[in-house]
């Protein structure tokens, strides 16, 4: 289950609305327009706006210190602002991306479509 961390401090444990993954526009009503994903050293990652300290949305207190704790300033001292701003997502690998097609015909779909089935 994903972690959601709103500007307000809410913090809330969300599902994808299909029970497998969030689709990209999920995500970018989460965080109110583009989306940016960076990895955590966890093998989470974290759904951001792409342009949300160009915009000037709010600082989000709650996922700038969960941030920190995945970037600590002592081990990641370059390019680490430490502040997340805007409402973001904290997920896991599977919860973010679309299973791929593996290729492989479903021999029961195929079977089912081949004699006019549905």
């Amino acid at each position: 289950m994903a972690t959601y961390y709103k500007t307000t401090g809410e913090v809330k444990e969300v599902s994808p609305e299909n029970g497998k993954f969030f689709t990209l526009e999920e995500m970018q009503k989460m965080v109110g327009g583009l989306i940016e994903i960076e990895p955590l050293p966890s093998g989470r990652s974290i759904v951001v706006n792409e342009e949300g300290k160009m915009i000037g949305l709010e600082k989000n207190q709650r996922a700038s210190e969960e941030w920190l704790k995945e970037y600590p300033y002592e081990k990641y001292p370059y390019n680490n602002d430490g502040t997340i701003c805007g409402d973001a997502l904290i997920a896991t690998e599977e919860e973010l991306n679309e299973p791929e097609d593996d290729g492989e015909i479903d021999e029961d779909v195929a079977g089912a479509k081949q004699n006019g089935e549905r």
